[in-house]
């Protein structure tokens, strides 16, 4: 097995974010995983907790550090400091420098990650390869009545111009794996809440990642899609990505095997909607 280690890119500020490339010198043709972080900004955490995972299954994977100064809002992807436009940019560079190939990439995200995973993935769907987003505290909905960034219909400023409409089956078109830690329904500070949200998305976050999955399944059914999202509640776990891996195991949805290297046979350990699990989390 190839040794994988952590090396540090530095970006340029407010350009192109500082990244963890977590890799090994063998050519490995398997593409990529892109790892984005929660709005602690922990990158250290996810580095230490994704790096045996890495090597297990031989999958680069990078870890972009989205800076507080310079994209405060990264979660919404589209948002004014660009975020998205950031990982772009990130992304050719790598390409530029050998580090990843030229095909897709899989991207996974926790909590505000995962806001700005789904959102990329709406962004540009032919980028990405499959999805995986853990816990975030609020979505897009594949609704086009709803305004962007809680459905894809026109408004929202600076997202105006992608035809995120047109992207609706490109993006459920994939591989999207939802997880959320079966203890974290606190309504935390950082929890966007408000009426509004709360009657569309639910109140917890555990709710809300259901109710997306169901939403995003009734849409890829009405499109002629057979939809390939899954469920997954991590039991025992609250809102902390450490504790998601060390108890829920969280490594191997955020960095599965990739298909096009050996491992065409992997499956996710996902759950239905309508699985014991999920009932006896809701009905607590």
């Amino acid at each position: 097995m190839s040794q994988f280690t952590p090396i540090f890119r530095p970006g340029i500020p407010g350009f192109i974010p500082d990244a963890w490339i977590i890799s090994s010198n063998d050519g490995l043709e398997a593409p990529p995983v892109v790892a984005v972080h929660g709005i602690t900004r922990n990158v250290d955490e996810m580095v230490e907790h994704l790096r045996p995972r890495a090597s297990a299954v031989e999958r680069t994977v990078v870890i972009p550090h989205f800076h507080k100064s310079h994209w405060p809002r990264y979660q919404r992807a589209a948002c004014n400091q660009r975020s998205d436009w950031a990982l772009l940019r990130l992304i050719s560079a790598l390409r530029n420098e050998a580090l990843v190939g030229s095909g897709r990439f899989d991207l996974s995200g926790y909590s505000g990650g995962a806001q700005f995973a789904h959102r990329f993935a709406w962004l540009y769907p032919d980028m990405v390869g499959r999805l995986c987003a853990t816990a975030p505290g609020w979505w897009t909905f594949p609704d086009t009545e709803v305004a962007w960034p809680y459905g894809i219909g026109q408004g929202g400023g600076g997202a105006q111009g992608f035809q995120k409409t047109a992207n609706l089956v490109r993006f459920l078109d994939r591989r999207i794996v939802v997880c959320v830690g079966g203890d974290d329904l606190m309504r935390d500070d950082n929890l966007h809440k408000g009426a509004a949200i709360d009657s569309q998305q639910g109140t917890s976050r555990v709710e809300r990642a259901a109710r997306w999955c169901q939403a995003a399944e009734t849409a890829a059914r009405s499109r002629g899609l057979s939809p390939a999202i899954s469920f997954r509640i991590l039991p025992g776990c609250g809102h902390s990505f450490s504790e998601c891996v060390s108890s829920g195991g969280l490594d191997r949805d955020f960095v599965a095997p990739s298909p096009h290297h050996g491992h065409r046979n992997a499956t996710y350990g996902s759950h239905s909607l309508n699985s014991p699990q999920y009932l006896e989390r809701t009905a607590a």
